[in-house]
């Protein structure tokens, strides 16, 4: 089958428009991928709106601050969605990053810790979908710049469509809508963190900067590498 050929132009479509051909297209077969930045929450929301029984995954990486693992019950509560809690292989933990944060792998090797704890658990989930939607905005950075609305990757050797229902959202675009709909977010947003990940990767940063700043700080890096080495 050539997903590419099969698959409409969405460009310019409203993002409620762009979920509802996934969820129409691929049913149970589509899942979001979010770590409770406010993009996945108003994706969570809008999907929740088309598909009450739309799903969702986030990524235990064993490395998240306290008030991004409190996210799962407020979204859950607030959305009443399935919300799956993926965790690293534990055999790969215990062989590669033992003594996790002490053994210091994230200051070490980034993408080997990003690989282990992201890449390869995300990897797992996605040979069960044919949809991946996402929360990625074009602002957001110049590594997500040029994001598609849809995308084929290849995972394990299938194709796999990815979503990007806000690509052309910008964070006030975003906000407003948290803020009309009551939404939750994390609370690290209102203490400087623009962008918030794994607690010794993640700084605070400039609020008017690249909402990618603070992630890797001092590094070239901006991106964990789900976005960057599947497909």
């Amino acid at each position: 089958m050539s997903f590419h050929s099969e698959l409409p132009d969405l460009e310019g479509k409203d993002a409620r428009d762009i979920l509802a051909f996934t969820l129409d297209r691929f049913g149970s077969r589509a899942a979001i991928s979010t770590a409770f930045g406010p993009s996945g929450v108003v994706v969570m929301h809008l999907a929740s709106t088309l598909d009450p029984g739309i799903r969702a995954f986030f990524l235990d990486t064993g490395f998240h601050f306290p008030e991004t693992l409190e996210m799962v019950d407020r979204v859950r509560d607030r959305l009443g969605i399935t919300i799956d809690v993926v965790r690293p292989d534990a055999d790969a933990v215990a062989a590669l990053d033992p003594e996790g944060a002490s053994s210091r792998l994230h200051a070490r090797d980034t993408d080997a810790c990003c690989g282990l704890r992201k890449v390869e658990p995300t990897r797992r989930v996605l040979a069960g979908l044919d949809a991946w939607i996402t929360g990625l905005r074009r602002d957001q950075g110049p590594s997500r710049a040029a994001t598609p609305v849809l995308e084929v990757k290849e995972s394990d050797g299938r194709a796999l469509v990815k979503v990007n229902p806000l690509v052309a959202w910008d964070r006030k675009a975003v906000w407003a809508y948290l803020f009309a709909h009551d939404l939750p977010y994390n609370p690290l947003h209102d203490r400087g963190y623009p962008s918030v990940g794994c607690w010794p990767c993640t700084r605070p940063a400039a609020a008017d900067g690249d909402e990618r700043a603070g992630r890797w700080a001092g590094e070239a890096k901006t991106e964990c590498g789900l976005h960057t080495r599947i497909g």
